[in-house]
C-alpha cells in the first residue's frame, strides 16, 4: 500500500462495532493507530489532571482524501481524544474547546 491508498474499511469496521471507538467517524480509530505508532501531533494534556487525554493532529493530503468523503469542507486539524472511560473520539478544536468547558 502507497502513502497515497488507505483501506478506511476496518476502520469503518471498527466504528460499528461495541467498544473503545463506537459511533465515531472512521478517522478515529485510524488516528488512534497512528498516535500509538509514535506519529501523533501536539499534545494537550495527558490525561493525569484533566482527566482526559487529547492532542492535536494535522492530516496528511492522502489522509485527508481518503476520510472526508465528499465533504469538501472537512478539517485537516483534529483533536484525538481518549475520556477517563477509555472512549476515543475525534473532534474539531472548536468542538474540543466547547467539551473542556463542561
Amino acid at each position: 500500500m502507497t502513502t497515497t491508498e488507505i483501506d478506511i474499511s476496518r476502520y469503518i469496521e471498527q466504528t460499528q462495532s461495541n467498544g473503545k471507538f463506537e459511533n465515531e467517524k472512521p478517522l478515529t480509530p485510524y488516528l488512534w493507530e497512528r498516535s500509538l505508532d509514535g506519529d501523533h501531533g501536539e499534545i494537550l494534556t495527558d490525561g493525569e489532571h484533566d482527566h482526559h487525554y487529547a492532542e492535536r493532529i494535522e492530516l496528511y493530503c492522502h489522509e485527508w482524501e481518503a476520510f472526508n468523503q465528499g465533504n469538501q469542507d472537512f478539517p485537516m486539524t483534529w483533536i484525538l481524544v481518549e475520556n477517563d472511560q477509555g472512549f476515543v473520539m475525534t473532534m474539531e478544536e472548536d468542538q474540543y474547546e466547547s467539551y473542556i468547558s463542561l
